[in-house]
C-alpha cells in the first residue's frame, strides 16, 4: 500500500484527509477504514450510468424480470423494521434510490405517505406510470429538492455505495428524518471475511457504479456524524435469481457469453435461491434528538 496525494480527497465517512492506496484507483481512510474510489464522478456521468440499459443488459440482466425475487428481499427487510417502527398508519416514509418502485409498492399501503426518489428517469417513469407510486426523478442532494415535510422512516436499499457524496446524503436525511425517526441502510461490507479474502476481486468492487465501500466501523462513523445511532446491525442474506447470478458471474465477470447463453436456455435459470455470504450489512439507526440551542 502506498500513500496517496490527499489533496482534494476527503473521506465521506469521517471527513478526514489522510488516505492510503489500497488498490489501483481505490484508497482507504487511515482514520476510519472507509474505502473509496479516489476520483470524482460528475453528477452528469452518474445520471447517464443509471438509465434503462443499466437495469437491463448491463449491471442487471433484467431488473423488471427479477421483480418477485427483489420483493422477497424487501419483505425480509420490512420484517426487521417492524420491530422498531410501531404503528405506521399515520407516519411517512422516504426511499432514496427507489428504482422501479417495487419497495414503495409494497410499503405504501402501510404508511400515510410514502415517497421515493431516484436519478434514473426510466425507472421513475415506470414506478409512477405502472405502479402508480409517488416516485420522483431527483437526487437527494439536489438544491431544488422539495419533498413536502419531514419523514418518520427513510430507507436506502443498496444505494449508498453508488453515491458520489454519501455524507451529503446522510446530512440531508438528518434534516428530513424526524427526531427518533429511523434510517435503514443496506450496503456491502468491505471489512467482511469474504471481501478480505477476495481483495480487489471482491464482487462488489466495480467502479464507477460503486464508488464507496463501507466497513462496519466507517458506516457507523458516518451515521454518528449526523446524529444517527445504530440500533440494529446484521449481516443479512438475500434472494437471488439463478439467471441473474449466472449473468453476473459468466457474462460480466468471466466474459463467458456462450456458456451463459447455453445455460440461460435451461429451466435452472428460472429458479431462485437464498444466500448469506456475510458481506452485506443491514443497519437500522435512530435519529437522536438534538438539544435546543441554549439548553
Amino acid at each position: 500500500m502506498n500513500d496517496v496525494d490527499s489533496a482534494g480527497l476527503r473521506c465521506a465517512a469521517c471527513g478526514g484527509r489522510e488516505a492510503v492506496g489500497l488498490y489501483e484507483g481505490i484508497s482507504r481512510c487511515r482514520t476510519c477504514t472507509h474505502v473509496f474510489v479516489d476520483r470524482s464522478v460528475p453528477d452528469e456521468e452518474l445520471v447517464r450510468l443509471y438509465q434503462g440499459s443499466y437495469f437491463k443488459g448491463e449491471e442487471y440482466l433484467d431488473y423488471l424480470a427479477d421483480r418477485l425475487v427483489l420483493e422477497k428481499n424487501f419483505r425480509a427487510r420490512v420484517r426487521v423494521l417492524e420491530k422498531h417502527w410501531g404503528d405506521t398508519s399515520a407516519q411517512s416514509l422516504l426511499e432514496v434510490g427507489c428504482a422501479y418502485g417495487f419497495f414503495l409498492n409494497i410499503i405504501a399501503p402501510r404508511f400515510a405517505r410514502a415517497v421515493g426518489i431516484d436519478i434514473s428517469e426510466d425507472a421513475v417513469s415506470y414506478a409512477r406510470q405502472v405502479l402508480e407510486v409517488d416516485a420522483r426523478n431527483i437526487a437527494i442532494t439536489d438544491p431544488q429538492l422539495e419533498l413536502g415535510g419531514h419523514y418518520d422512516v427513510a430507507c436506502m436499499w443498496d444505494t449508498i455505495e453508488h453515491l458520489a457524496a454519501p455524507d451529503a446524503c446522510i446530512e440531508q436525511l438528518s434534516k428530513l428524518v424526524r427526531p427518533n425517526g429511523l434510517l435503514a441502510v443496506t450496503t456491502g461490507d468491505i471489512s467482511s471475511l469474504l471481501a478480505r479474502v477476495r481483495g480487489r476481486r471482491w464482487r462488489l468492487i466495480h467502479p464507477p457504479t460503486h464508488l464507496h465501500y463501507f466497513t462496519r466501523h466507517s458506516l457507523r462513523t458516518l451515521l454518528a456524524r449526523f446524529g444517527f445511532q445504530v440500533i440494529h446491525d446484521e449481516a443479512c442474506g438475500f434472494f437471488r435469481s439463478v439467471g441473474n447470478i449466472l449473468y453476473n458471474v459468466l457474462a460480466l465477470r468471466w466474459r463467458q457469453q456462450r456458456l451463459y447463453d447455453f445455460l440461460a436456455k435451461t429451466p435452472l435459470v428460472n429458479a431462485h435461491l437464498y444466500l448469506n455470504t456475510y458481506d452485506i450489512r443491514f443497519v437500522v439507526a435512530r435519529r437522536i434528538p438534538q438539544p435546543e440551542p441554549g439548553k
